[in-house]
């Protein structure tokens, strides 16, 4: 058992904007312009591409249409309502005649709410036909040209924005939470870096994912190389050699060592809480202390209690 410097523990990462966004067009149609490519500044609102908006500008007219031809219907059965209202006021005109024209102008009045609805949508898909960019940044991609039939919903244009983060898989022992400051070392250079978010879940091989804050600096879309330090430098942690640790398969983060006494002839039986690996190391983090002695060859078949003669010692 010995003390070490923690950190410099190497993992992954990719890094991409905090700010992105996948654009598609929300109708279908056939690409008509393209105003920007790959690596293109732009604007937040700036018109990115054009789709032919010629069957929504039809939709949209002949809404408009039917929305002023049942206007026209609507406000004749209201004239004929007022006459009948008179009509009805001295006695010229029937009960039965003027429940008919109540319900005609009713209906009339759905049709024109009815055709309103409409006109709506068809402004609303004219209006798609424009992509606009959501926010101020650069193109990343770019999956569309003239011509181009292109499906609502299909990702053509990718933006990214202000920010940088990065995804590390890391060890789910590994004592990481939202809010903890760390510095990161690549080949992008040394920059202190702040846990954004840790995952709960623990993957296959008992990683878990971690986001972290990144550079502005930082490329984005490439896989980056970094090594985390922790925020006191002069942070140290107990080691152990990695076969001396008799792993719980349940519990990645838990295990057993059988420690020698003072005495150095009784092993006896110790829980541990793993932290980090180092190298063929593995960090302890409860169950041991700074020089304590532990078996690292046959532990297997010893039992607690036996007497042992050690042969070497490491510490």
């Amino acid at each position: 058992m010995k003390q070490a410097p923690l950190g410099g523990l190497p993992f992954a990462g990719e890094v991409r904007a905090r700010e992105r966004a996948e654009l598609a067009f929300a109708v279908p149609g056939v690409v008509r312009e393209v105003l920007v490519d790959v690596g293109a500044s732009v604007r937040r609102g700036q018109l990115l591409a054009r789709i032919d908006a010629a069957p929504q500008q039809a939709q949209l007219a002949s809404s408009e249409a039917d929305g002023r031809r049942l206007q026209a219907l609507l406000a004749e059965a209201q004239r004929r309502e007022k006459r009948l209202q008179a009509a009805r006021d001295s006695g010229a005109a029937t009960d039965a005649e003027w429940t008919a024209v109540q319900a005609e102008v009713q209906s009339a009045g759905e049709a024109v709410a009815a055709a309103q609805a409409q006109r709506a949508a068809a402004a609303w898909n004219h209006a798609q036909t424009e992509l606009r960019a959501p926010f101020e940044g650069r193109v990343a991609l770019r999956q569309l040209e003239v011509g181009q039939a292109v499906g609502a919903g299909t990702v053509v244009i990718g933006l990214e924005g202000r920010g940088r983060e990065m995804w590390l898989a890391v060890p789910g022992s590994l004592p990481l939470a939202a809010g903890q400051t760390l510095a990161l070392t690549g080949s992008s250079g040394s920059a202190t870096s702040r846990v954004l978010q840790v995952s709960p879940r623990v993957e296959a091989g008992g990683s878990r994912r971690v986001l972290m804050s990144a550079p502005d600096a930082w490329a984005t879309g490439e896989a980056v190389s970094v090594q985390l330090w922790p925020r006191d430098p002069a942070a140290v942690a107990l080691l152990v050699p990695l076969r001396a640790v008799q792993m719980d398969a349940a519990h990645p983060a838990q295990g057993q060592v059988l420690r020698l006494p003072a005495n150095g002839q009784v092993p006896e039986h110790v829980p541990v809480t793993l932290g980090a690996l180092q190298g063929e190391q593995v960090e302890v983090r409860s169950g041991l202390k700074a020089g304590d002695q532990v078996v690292l060859a046959g532990g297997l078949a010893l039992a607690a209690g036996q007497a042992v003669t050690p042969v070497s010692r490491l510490r």
